[in-house]
């Protein structure tokens, strides 16, 4: 999420059961059904494509290049509206597969928090996934889906750079 956009929109806080709820990918139909969240508008408010918090959430008009590059991908509904207004947006919860793709490079913190992250290198990660063995809720993209969302004019992302080994087994 980028942090330098001024007056986002920004769902009040859940409880840890809920975001637990919302970012769980499961099949039955009450984890499927909208999640609803409240927000407070004001004159200037303005609603990003991307919002980190509570759950990672995107903008209909994101959900629809994601699903080009993961189509089988898993979506939840979210509604954020705001009561005082009368307004509601419709954002998609977003759920990327865990693949576990650290590098034994990776360098940790005692408390088991990421110092350095390594990506070991392989073809076959998807184009959007979260690491299964890290504590931090990061979500990672490939280059190409990486180039396809700067070339638009999504607002709210902000992309930084991992590091990855090479196939011979050497960081680039």
């Amino acid at each position: 999420m980028d942090e330098r956009i001024k007056h986002r929109i920004e769902p009040v806080p859940l409880s840890s059961l809920s975001i637990k709820s919302g970012m769980q990918m499961t099949l039955s139909q009450e984890e499927d059904a909208p999640l609803f969240l409240a927000i407070q508008l004001h004159s200037q408010s303005m609603f990003p494509d991307f919002l980190e918090y509570p759950v990672p959430l995107v903008s209909n008009r994101m959900k629809a290049l994601l699903e080009k590059y993961v189509p089988g991908m898993e979506w939840r509904a979210a509604i954020l509206t705001d009561m005082k207004q009368a307004r509601q947006e419709v954002y998609w919860v977003l759920r990327p597969p865990k693949e576990d793709c650290s590098s034994d490079s990776t360098e940790r913190y005692p408390d088991r928090t990421l110092k350095r992250l390594v990506l070991q290198y392989r073809k076959d990660l998807p184009p959007i996934f979260q690491i299964a063995e890290v504590m931090e809720p990061y979500i990672f993209i490939n280059l190409a889906l990486a180039e396809s969302l700067l070339r638009r004019s999504f607002i709210g992302i902000r992309l930084e750079r991992v590091e990855v080994e090479s196939k011979e087994g050497t960081n680039e």
